[in-house]
């Protein structure tokens, strides 16, 4: 490896994040369709609405497995300390680029662990009520309601996050997205917005 990379992520954190962000994509996609009809023809991605109706629970039976293992990989170093929540608390900083207001963060900052502590609970959520929507005839009408309800709301909120963490690994950001490509970012981006972790990567 180049003396310029540090070695961020390993392959089988790539493949966990991969599994999880395109299973969310496909189900996202066609619980759009599912909604609104004038989005039906999204269905055919995926084979045509028989198809998909098929296939989303069993995708969002991959995703649930896939966010599981994400949180077995990853929650020991998303506990929020005191620093994090200051970084949290001056990310209008880390928006307008004066990186040198904020604490120095560390291999995840505190925008980062919380991200990941939302779509945590999001996950929960979603695979809870898709189960329940999964086999209707086993709950009565009231749940079946409200579990739709909660399925949605996810999705929404799911869906925008989705496009925000895009947003910030690629156009806001660039260098960003390829930690989740080749497991490399390099020194300039470690440097610049992980100040801790870059010193304890370069420590001698």
């Amino acid at each position: 490896m180049s003396d310029q990379l540090l070695h961020r992520f390993t392959f089988f954190e790539r493949i966990i994040h991969w599994v999880v962000g395109t299973t969310f994509v496909v189900l996202l996609v066609t619980g759009l369709a599912f909604s609104y009809p004038a989005l039906f023809w999204l269905t055919t991605l995926v084979g045509g609405g028989p198809a998909a109706r098929v296939l989303h629970p069993w995708i969002g039976a991959v995703f649930g497995v896939g966010m599981s293992a994400m949180l077995v990989l990853w929650l020991r170093e998303m506990f929020l300390s005191d620093t994090d929540w200051q970084w949290i608390g001056g990310v209008r900083y880390y928006a307008t680029r004066q990186n040198d207001k904020l604490p120095a963060a560390g291999k995840y900052n505190g925008g980062q662990k919380l991200f990941f502590w939302v779509q945590g609970i999001l996950a929960v959520v979603f695979v809870v009520s898709g189960i329940v929507l999964w086999v209707p005839e086993a709950f009565g009408s009231s749940l079946l309601l409200a579990m739709r309800l909660a399925h949605y709301m996810a999705a929404l909120g799911g869906g925008l996050f989705l496009i925000v963490h895009i947003y910030l690994g690629t156009v806001a950001y660039p260098g960003t997205a390829r930690a989740m490509i080749d497991g490399t970012v390099t020194r300039d981006w470690a440097r610049h917005h992980h100040p801790r972790w870059y010193e304890e990567q370069t420590r001698s």
